[in-house]
């Protein structure tokens, strides 16, 4: 008989009624999302993502692909990260209209979507106001931010977040929102806010060539984490900074300004206008020689293609 991941998970919250169950949907950030909340959570619950035969957890975290895969229910909780199209909007929200709360994410679900909405309990999290939840920073550096989680009651929780870019403390600030949900005390969510650091490839600072810092960007090189990571470099001190990435189209909508060089692994493309601080190598030898040349003692490098030569050890 073919494994059936549906008649799995119906099977086991059939035999498992009282299990705390929570759903991660979105096009996009839903492992970010889900890791935060398997160390948060998991500082006072046994905590699985998924089924896993051999225990019985508290809570257990699904991730949501497709929904020909997943059973009827009626989570705890629905987590809207993201949504590109009303297509997806459907899908998520009409999930997350049988959970018994639903926190979505403020900056990266449109407004507009929320005509899908029709569950009472909503929260949301995001950057700032008018977000329930959000995270006010009031320092960052390599090290990471250092600020407060502000609740609905506008109540301030003083965290060190060891993560770089304002689009990854958002993952942290939903857990946050679901920890103090399921009645968590401050103590263990910042010991869980604590244990976060980013998977290697997923803005993870390391130390470079010839003593640069370079933030490994590389394992979702898509248009906005590009952007996303360009917001962030330009936030450090740095006399020199670089991008390293597969194609133009992802930075030349952006100032430039800031930037010392952007290098591109791939072709020029025709009709595309020369630009002193761009420059193009059609394989990897040629750019890691020329990145070689460029690199000083405490530049950044945004490196948003695998090119594990030029760094030397991770600094998290």
């Amino acid at each position: 008989m073919p494994f059936n991941p549906k008649r799995t998970v119906e099977r086991f919250l059939k035999k498992n009624p009282d299990v705390y169950t929570i759903v991660v949907t979105g096009a996009y950030g839903r492992k970010s999302a889900i890791r935060a909340l398997g160390l948060i959570l998991g500082q006072v619950a046994t905590v699985t993502m998924g089924v896993n035969p051999k225990i019985v957890p508290d809570v257990v975290i699904f991730d949501y692909k497709s929904s020909a895969d997943f059973p009827d229910f009626e989570p705890d909780v629905v987590v809207v990260t993201s949504c590109r199209n009303d297509e997806q909007a459907e899908r998520f929200f009409g999930l997350a209209n049988k959970a018994g709360a639903v926190f979505v994410n403020f900056n990266d679900v449109a407004q507009h979507f929320a005509t899908h909405l029709k569950n009472p309990e909503v929260t949301t999290y995001g950057d700032e106001l008018p977000a329930h939840y959000y995270f006010e920073n009031h320092d960052f550096s390599l090290e990471g931010y250092e600020g407060d989680f502000v609740n609905p009651e506008r109540e301030h929780i003083p965290a060190k977040i060891h993560i770089l870019g304002e689009h990854n403390i958002r993952p942290i600030t939903m857990a946050v929102a679901v920890a103090k949900y399921f009645g968590m005390d401050r103590k263990d969510i910042l010991k869980g806010v604590a244990d976060i650091t980013p998977l290697h490839g997923r803005m993870s600072p390391a130390r470079g060539l010839h003593g640069s810092i370079i933030i490994d960007d590389s394992s979702y090189i898509s248009v906005d984490a590009v952007h996303n990571g360009i917001k962030t470099i330009e936030q450090l001190e740095s006399s020199a900074k670089m991008v390293i990435t597969d194609n133009v189209q992802k930075v030349n909508t952006l100032d430039m300004g800031l930037l010392t060089d952007v290098v591109i692994l791939g072709e020029k493309p025709k009709g595309e206008p020369e630009h002193p601080k761009v420059h193009y190598f059609d394989n990897e030898l040629d750019l890691i020689h020329y990145v070689g040349t460029r690199l000083e003692p405490d530049g950044i490098v945004l490196l948003e293609i695998p090119l594990p030569e030029i760094i030397q050890s991770y600094l998290w």
